[in-house]
């Protein structure tokens, strides 16, 4: 059998180190992703199975549907990915060893394509530090260099060797013959000056269904092998086919529990799918097997619970699943019936499609981006760790167990809250479509109708009311008629914000490392020490460790900035931001970062994916309203629109609120749409939406006793929580 290794190609960009083999003797290719590391499974004729290095792909173009166009769709009834996103994940790679070799982390790998088998034995010294070389060629546009192209070269040779040695290396003569170099194909790196962009091979990107439950073909629609146009369309079916599963993929119950596993503890939007696609997959053999069909009114986690042999972890989930179904808030389902649409999934997002859906709507998220990548934390209020803690967030990596262990910081990951709350969406039943972009709202053969970019297919998304929470200063309330009211300090440049995150080497001085949250009039002396050793003048700092970063964000004055050259000039011209591209010098803006991170003991290398970034947030935005109607023709009736999270409420951030704000919102939201939808009362849902909007606003770390009523009463309806409705 001949096969071949080679550097990148057509087929998967420069992503690492892959192996091809000829496709009609290939009978699994399969991407997969355990605890944060990937691999690239190929299993050939025989059934034997060898597992090599994938690295982390970082594309040209990012995430945005303006420049990829790709489109994923998670819901529970099918799971959509772009065609690239199983090789996409950001994720750490996973170093194969031999059998019976000790693994660095314990983990089991998961191939629901095949069954276990022996893995082949690569030499992997100095492997990381390629990977990691690579991938900050990657971030800053550089070609490989000299040593990286060397050390490729050594790779693929001890690649090579095993090959040889593999039964059927007779049969490829010209891999002994060829050098290294030649087997990589890539070139000798050029001079600096000459030195082009280094960015991976453009490739064409389809949009894959995966369906959890292929349609049989009726038999009067049957066409035969010699039929031209099956021929076509058998051809078109594979090629989407071959981007997104296995060929021969088929649900065992016996991986019911490592799928389950794998589901709970994965880290990227593809690993997500991947495990909810597989357990539907078992749900319905299992009901074949059984006998006993679900009816459409069983939520998927209810489905999945009925398998045989699942973990004792899972009996955690169900139960606090259960919990939320029972509650007194939800038996009503005001929503019944209602189909919602819910543009962005940023946690209030999601947290507000959970909230739908349990009051009965059938719940649709669009979100333009495709996978969840910002690593910055948040501050959570004790409500809304205690909110997380009954959805599962210490059962499901991320957060993990140790979510909420310090009692006086508790904090989460932005994507880590995404990852959690999408996991509760897709077993609630929630249909969540990635890169897919919302455009308008139109009538439609009377009624409303979401359009989008690109359309969703098979039939258009119809729509009963419309959730903003596409961000700050919603484009989507603007384009609606609201009013954006700029609040905050009110000149530009009176509050700046630097993050920097750090790498996290889980060392033990990094375990070690004390969080902390300082503002100046707390501790003068503190801050006077940091100015005077630093040359930092700020007014606050705060240092939160995460499982995979250190992050610290702190408040310079403007002056300091000018003076540590972060700055070219203090003043705006023309009207241009103050952190204009232009005016921002990003070297200089690290290296303030570093320093301040030296002083309080704190690592230096920064994370990859996001190392630093400044902003302004002197000026907050926020909507006059937090509901608003649009009219369509005479014979629709008006649609309602709901804003919640930042596309309502843009929160100061040094007061913590973004979270505490964005939920409690997010429930006002479910009541007033509950309440127009069972009075048809237009200024009555109105009025609602307007008291309850009021106390939102007044919410705020020095006030919450005078606005807030005990958190123990706390439920949906807004008189509930507020003193003063």
């Amino acid at each position: 059998m001949e096969r071949r290794v080679q550097f990148g190609g057509a087929e998967h960009g420069s992503e690492g180190l892959v192996v091809h083999a000829r496709k009609s003797e290939v009978e699994t290719v399969h991407a997969s992703e355990v605890r944060s590391r990937q691999s690239f499974c190929v299993r050939y004729e025989g059934g034997r199975r060898q597992t090599f290095l994938l690295g982390d792909a970082l594309e040209a173009g990012g995430l945005s549907p303006q420049s990829t166009k790709r489109r994923a769709s998670l819901s529970a009834d099918s799971v959509s990915l772009p065609a690239s996103s199983l090789l996409k994940a950001p994720a750490k790679a996973r170093i194969p060893v031999a059998k019976g070799a000790e693994d660095s982390d314990g983990s089991e790998e998961w191939d629901p394509s095949a069954e276990p088998s022996a893995e082949a034995a690569l030499d992997t010294s100095g492997l990381a530090t390629l990977l990691a070389s690579i991938r900050t060629c990657q971030m800053k546009s550089w070609r490989p260099l000299p040593e990286q192209v060397d050390l490729l070269q050594n790779i693929v040779e001890a690649a090579s060797e095993l090959l040889r040695d593999a039964p059927g290396a007779a049969a490829v003569p010209e891999l002994a013959a060829a050098p290294a170099a030649a087997a990589l194909a890539v070139p000798s790196a050029p001079t600096a000056q000459e030195a082009p962009a280094f960015s991976p091979p453009e490739r064409p990107v389809r949009k894959v269904q995966i369906e959890a439950a292929p349609k049989a073909k009726a038999p009067e629609a049957a066409q035969t092998d010699d039929d031209p146009k099956n021929r076509e369309t058998q051809a078109k079916a594979a090629v989407c086919r071959s981007q997104s599963e296995p060929p021969d993929m088929t649900a065992s119950l016996e991986k019911a529990p490592t799928a389950l596993k794998h589901f709970l503890d994965a880290r990227s939007v593809s690993a997500i799918a991947e495990g909810f696609r597989y357990l539907l997959k078992c749900v319905e053999l299992h009901e074949e097997e059984s006998g006993k069909v679900h009816g459409k009114e069983v939520l998927p986690y209810q489905k999945i619970r009925s398998l045989p042999g699942l973990p004792w972890k899972a009996q955690q989930v169900w139960q606090l699943l259960d919990a939320q179904v029972k509650k007194e808030d939800h038996q009503a389902k005001p929503l019944q019936g209602k189909s919602l649409a819910v543009v962005g999934a940023g946690p209030v997002g999601l947290r507000i499609a959970l909230q739908l859906k349990l009051a009965g709507a059938a719940v649709t998220v669009l979100e333009k981006r495709c996978e969840f990548v910002r690593i910055n934390r948040l501050h959570l209020w004790d409500w809304v760790k205690q909110d997380l803690i009954q959805w599962g967030a210490k059962i499901f990596s991320p957060p993990g167990g140790t979510f909420g262990a310090d009692k006086d910081y508790c904090h989460i990951g932005i994507s880590e809250l995404q990852y959690l709350l999408l996991k509760c969406c897709l077993l609630f039943g929630v249909t969540v479509e990635l890169g897919v972009e919302f455009r308008d709202v139109v009538v439609r053969s009377g009624g409303w109708v979401a359009e989008t970019e690109p359309p969703l297919v098979p039939q258009e998304l119809r729509v009963d009311a419309l959730v903003c929470c596409d961000g700050a200063a919603s484009r989507i309330a603007k384009s609606k008629g609201a009013a954006t009211i700029a609040g905050g300090l009110g000149k530009e440049g009176q509050a700046i914000g630097v993050v920097a995150n750090f790498l996290n080497g889980k060392t033990s001085s990094e375990r070690n490392l004390r969080q902390f949250s300082w503002a100046r009039q707390f501790n003068t002396e503190l801050f006077k020490k940091l100015k005077d050793k630093v040359g930092a003048d700020l007014q606050n700092i705060v240092y939160y460790r995460g499982d995979e970063s250190h992050y610290m964000i702190m408040t310079p004055s403007k002056q300091c900035l000018v003076e540590k050259g972060c700055l070219h000039t203090a003043d705006s011209l023309d009207g241009a931001p103050l952190l204009r591209a232009e005016n921002v010098e990003l070297d200089n803006l690290k290296s303030l970062a570093q320093e301040v991170a030296v002083h309080f003991g704190l690592p230096t290398e920064f994370t990859p994916e996001q190392s630093v970034m400044i902003f302004d947030f002197s000026d907050t935005k926020r909507h006059e309203q937090a509901m608003l109607f649009q009219d369509g023709e005479a014979s629709t009736p008006p649609l309602a629109i709901s804003l919640a999270g930042d596309a309502l409420l843009e929160p100061f951030w040094p007061t913590g609120l973004g979270c505490i704000r964005g939920f409690l919102g997010a429930m006002d939201a479910v009541s007033c749409l509950g309440t127009w939808f069972k009075t048809k009362d237009r200024e009555q849902a109105l009025g609602k939406a307007e008291a309850a909007y009021r106390q939102l606003k007044s919410v705020d770390a020095q006030t919450k006793d005078m606005t807030l009523k005990p958190e123990n009463e706390w439920r949906v309806e807004p008189h509930t929580r507020y003193r003063h409705m």
